[in-house]
């Protein structure tokens, strides 16, 4: 998915609206209609779960808002860029790096899926030798010993804390109406960003501490978001923050019960090390069952990092249609075609 050659316009002057642009009525029910729709998909994530499932949603929520207020903004016929979708531009340009970061975390992930795939494919045909007993408890090591790589390479964190810095520069000010509007939407969605961006990074890296971002009670569903977060925080720190659970630091709920199953295969292998043959109806339907745990287990997981996959896809081109959209009218300015030129008539 990984997309490198991001445009980068990070030196715009404030662009104002063509002054003879008609500016819609209904301003007030377009701002009303954007944060019901976001008040309403809020609800479907309660409660949380550090889970590979409830990101996916959590993700989807945040491609779902980026959607509407490219609608919103394009509905209302902004003539030209102000200085708030300047500032877009340059802060999206640290989503997308961000996407990249997770869809490497995700690889990872599946690098480590393709350990279990081959366990299973030893250990589910019901005929294993000692020598497909070793191999798949070498692959099982393989598989506990990654869980130390994720998030080692990653730059995700920084990233976050960059965009939670980056939402005290969203500008202010005077405005039109409609630069008004602009700039609120452009701010809501900065605000829901910061919040499913930390709380994704967090999850995945298995950090008890989120970035936080504190929604201003002006808006309709910041009480909404303001305690969803807080939910989310103290759920990690409950699941990451103590020493007491320090084994199964850093994993998902899908991930942890694969953990488990994992090790219920490696007892089970350790027990008949010893037997040239698997052969003992007791001893194969042990193996058999911890094997079908495992394979079950590992459905789930594997489901799980595909929906958040696909997710993160999504949302990268969502970001990007953005973009586009946004610099295909500077682009209209620069060459005299778009609605400045034809008030100059």
């Amino acid at each position: 998915m990984y997309q490198t050659e991001i445009s980068h316009f990070s030196s715009f002057s404030p662009f104002r609206v063509a002054k003879k642009h008609s500016v819609p009525n209904n301003l007030d029910l377009i701002s009303r209609s954007f944060d019901d729709a976001l008040l309403c998909r809020l609800k479907t994530l309660t409660p949380p779960s550090i889970s590979l499932s409830w990101l996916s949603k959590a993700v989807d929520f945040l491609a779902l808002a980026q959607s509407e207020a490219r609608v919103l903004i394009s509905n209302l016929k902004v003539a030209a860029l102000d200085d708030s979708l300047a500032w877009y531009l340059d802060d999206s340009v640290k989503l997308l790096d961000l996407c990249n970061s997770v869809s490497a975390d995700i690889e990872r992930f599946r690098q480590r899926r393709l350990l279990l795939t081959f366990v299973l494919h030893l250990l589910g045909d019901g005929n294993q030798s000692l020598e497909k007993l070793r191999r798949a408890s070498k692959a099982l090591s393989d598989f506990e010993r990654c869980a130390s790589d994720l998030g080692k390479r990653s730059n995700a964190d920084v990233l976050v804390r960059d965009m939670a810095t980056g939402l005290r520069n969203v500008p202010r000010g005077k405005a039109s109406r409609v630069g008004k509007l602009v700039r609120r939407t452009v701010h809501a969605v900065g605000l829901v960003t910061v919040f499913v961006a930390g709380v994704v990074v967090a999850t995945i890296h298995g950090s008890p501490e989120m970035v936080r971002v504190g929604v201003p009670a002006e808006l309709s569903w910041a009480e909404s978001l303001n305690e969803l977060e807080s939910e989310v925080s103290a759920e990690l720190k409950r699941r990451f923050g103590g020493e007491k659970d320090k084994k199964q630091k850093g994993l998902l709920e899908e991930l942890e019960d694969v953990g488990t199953r994992v090790r219920e295969v490696c007892e089970v292998i350790d027990d008949v090390a010893g037997v040239a043959a698997v052969e003992e109806e007791e001893e194969k339907k042990r193996l058999n069952d911890v094997v079908k745990a495992l394979e079950r287990a590992t459905g789930s997981f594997s489901d799980g990092l595909e929906r958040l996959s696909n997710g993160v896809n999504e949302m990268f081109n969502g970001v990007l249609c953005n973009r586009n959209h946004m610099l295909e009218k500077v682009r209209e300015r620069e060459r005299g075609v778009g609605p400045k030129a034809i008030n100059k008539t």
